[in-house]
């Protein structure tokens, strides 16, 4: 009996030693390890990169669930041991590059997975590229300035907005306000209170319809808010289709075009009246979640005063805005003239700078152009990503062709 006992007692020692063994050996501590030389590169190879600020590199091997991080600071390059296998590489991290407009500090990140890492040193690239930013909905053109007619004449209403989404996930417009400013670019007066600091003093709202979830803008993808959402090419040849706009801008009260398949934007305060040469600025912006209109405009509303000097003479005046805070804007552009600008109508916090077509006032070359944010690059989808540093002078190209003219 006793042998009996100890035959059996020998036999689970040996079981459980050779279970512990087996367990060692899916340690990454147990398996082979190799060497891995990382160059993580930037694509497209364009883009002039000044410092890569900081880089994070998280591998998991696919078989096993072995996950390891790695943080690098101003470098690109990794050298790090791993136990062999198959991975999946993420990077994430954010570089500063320069363009024609200066520095410019951006995110990016790469991803490749299948990746073998085996042998005693092994050496890998992986590309990265720029994302998308992390904010909202942004204006990526504005096509203010109206057209010409074959013969010269001056052709209003085709103009248009143009936002996208500069981010990496979809976002909704549902609820998201258009905003003209109350003040211009080229008239700079003593406005008391100066509130400029916190709000943007509004002088047109408009607000895009949806209960929350119904307009989708997906990833690098674009709607059309137009004045006159109608085939234009019917009135001038020169013109572009805008029957197919996302939005129409309506006024109710007065003699205004329809279109009843594009939806209508909601007229919050007063009428959205598109100025051809510019002067104002226009921002995005998204209210608290459960205002509404009326609840805006309520709460919102102030009476600014100014002494307007002409011909020697000085004239008190007022007006009506709506304050708008800063936290509230996703977006902002400045626009002007250029030999008549005279400030910002913005806090810098939302947009230190500002951007043009005309040259002087009146200037007729001006009919046909737009402002456009730059293409800074793509994403690993192939969408472009925009400049937005909250600095329309360096943001836009300005006095380009409309896209939508392409």
């Amino acid at each position: 009996m006793l042998k009996h006992l100890l035959r059996t007692l020998l036999v689970w020692c040996a079981f459980i030693s050779f279970a512990s063994c087996s367990s060692d050996s899916d340690s990454p501590e147990s398996q082979a390890q190799t060497t891995l030389k990382l160059e993580l590169k930037l694509v497209p190879e364009t883009i002039q990169v000044k410092e890569y600020k900081n880089l994070t590199v998280n591998f998991k091997e696919l078989n096993t669930g072995f996950t390891t991080t790695r943080e690098l600071k101003n470098t690109n390059s990794l050298t790090t041991v791993l136990p062999t296998g198959t991975y999946q590489i993420f990077v994430e991290g954010s570089i500063i590059y320069s363009d024609t407009t200066g520095s410019t500090e951006a995110k990016v990140g790469g991803a490749q997975t299948g990746v073998v890492i085996n042998g005693t040193e092994q050496s890998k690239t992986i590309d990265i590229a720029l994302k998308a930013g992390s904010g909202d909905l942004i204006l990526e053109e504005v096509f203010f300035t109206g057209s010409k007619t074959p013969q010269g004449a001056m052709y209003f209403g085709d103009q248009y907005f143009k936002i996208t989404n500069n981010t990496d996930q979809t976002l909704y417009a549902d609820g998201m306000l258009l905003i003209q400013s109350s003040f211009m670019t080229n008239e700079k007066q003593d406005y008391s209170p100066n509130i400029m600091g916190t709000t943007f003093s509004a002088g047109a709202i408009i607000r895009i319809p949806g209960t929350g979830n119904t307009y989708p803008v997906k990833p690098g993808e674009s709607i059309i808010i137009a004045e006159d959402a109608i085939n234009h090419k019917e009135f001038n040849p020169s013109s572009i289709n805008l029957s197919h706009a996302n939005f129409q801008i309506f006024k109710e009260d007065s003699d205004d075009i329809d279109n009843p398949s594009v939806p209508k934007m909601i007229n919050v305060f007063e009428k959205m009246v598109i100025h051809t040469q510019g002067y104002y600025a226009y921002a995005l912006a998204r209210m608290p979640q459960g205002m509404t209109d009326t609840t805006l405009i309520t709460q919102n509303t102030y009476t600014y005063t100014y002494h307007l000097s002409f011909g020697g003479d000085v004239y008190p005046m007022d007006g009506t805005a709506i304050k708008i805070p800063n936290e509230w804007i996703t977006d902002a552009v400045n626009l002007s003239v250029q030999d008549s600008f005279q400030w910002l109508v913005t806090s810098p916090a939302i947009d230190m700078g500002w951007t043009s077509v005309a040259s002087f006032d009146g200037d007729k070359n001006r009919f046909g152009k737009a402002v456009r944010r730059r293409v800074v690059g793509k994403t690993m989808e192939g969408k472009n990503i925009l400049k937005d540093t909250n600095n329309s002078t360096a943001d836009f190209e300005h006095g380009v062709k409309p896209s939508l003219f392409n």
